[in-house]
């Protein structure tokens, strides 16, 4: 006896032995019973017995609103894990940083002569300015930098100014200035470095 009524479609309560879900789809295909000799009968979405009278339990999955889970999630963002360098137009501001400091030189030591006690105090101030500046105008996400102020008398001495690094060319960079000053020249080194 079928499961089914081929006319109506009503649910009859025909125990089959064994019932087996099919991987491909919601088919569930039920075999033939040796000794009562049942036909075998294939459904789609059938609901199966879950309790011991027999009864069948109506699916909520014949209803015409997909479950909440069934579609995709709309308000998901998805990052990046891992940053291979700086995004496009985010580099070190070479530019920007270069005006700053030709100011900042211009403000801080035009117009001055060398003194070995004041030329200490001159370092330190070009260098806590241009630090505080950078932070402020020039803060570039995962960038950091270095400050280098050198200030030497030119007094026919000679003056060897030099520096090395390993790092990346396509995301680190470096700005040097120089200012004159007439009695000493002062060399502004900046280095900015992409943190990964």
């Amino acid at each position: 006896m079928p499961l089914f009524d081929t006319k109506t479609r009503k649910r009859t309560l025909v125990q089959p032995k064994k019932v087996r879900k099919s991987r491909n789809s919601n088919r569930v295909t039920i075999t033939q019973d040796k000794t009562k000799g049942n036909e075998i009968v294939s459904a789609d979405k059938l609901s199966t017995p879950t309790n011991p009278s027999g009864s069948f339990v109506e699916s909520d999955s014949e209803s015409d609103e997909p479950h909440p889970e069934a579609s995709p999630a709309t308000d998901v963002t998805i990052y990046n894990e891992y940053d291979m360098g700086p995004a496009f137009g985010c580099k070190f501001p070479l530019p920007f940083i270069r005006f700053m400091v030709e100011r900042v030189l211009m403000e801080k030591l035009k117009g001055k002569t060398y003194v070995a006690g004041d030329a200490v105090k001159w370092v330190r101030d070009v260098a806590d300015t241009i630090n505080s500046k950078m932070k402020g105008y020039c803060l570039q996400q995962r960038y950091k930098h270095v400050i280098n102020v050198s200030i030497y008398q030119q007094n026919g001495a000679g003056f060897f100014h030099g520096f090395r690094a390993v790092w990346d060319t396509l995301s680190d960079d470096y700005l040097r200035n120089t200012f004159d000053a007439g009695t000493f020249v002062c060399i502004v080194v900046i280095f900015g470095c992409y943190t990964y």
